[in-house]
């Protein structure tokens, strides 16, 4: 997550700079919600069946909060895809979320950890 266009005092996007071979990749993928828009430290969710050893093969899941509704939403991205298309898809929720909250993907209901926790 970053503050790409500078608009804003707190973070609105997304962003994805690949590494390969150790080298970094100058290309940034980003997605920005606009202005007034504040975003949370995004967990990385493993697909179902998919690769654990590649970042790719899952979701991003980060809180957004529109300021402008007063209300929060869940956005997830496919990894698959450029995160410049936007979310897959947002859940909005009832109610609020304190701006800051951190979490981990448990993979069962016994509370074990995925391995990108």
């Amino acid at each position: 997550m970053s503050n790409q266009k500078k608009e804003t005092g707190s973070s609105n996007s997304s962003t994805k700079r690949l590494r390969e071979q150790g080298e970094a990749n100058t290309e940034v993928d980003a997605y920005w919600f606009g202005t007034r828009y504040f975003t949370t430290e995004p967990l990385i969710v493993p697909k179902e069946g998919g690769n654990l050893e590649n970042e790719q093969e899952a979701y991003l899941l980060g809180m957004v909060r529109d300021a402008v509704q007063e209300r929060n939403f869940l956005a997830i991205f496919d990894l698959e895809r450029p995160l410049k298309q936007g979310p897959v898809a947002k859940v909005w929720l009832k109610s609020g979320v304190p701006h800051g909250i951190h979490g981990c993907f448990a993979k069962d209901s016994q509370g074990g950890s995925s391995v990108f926790c």
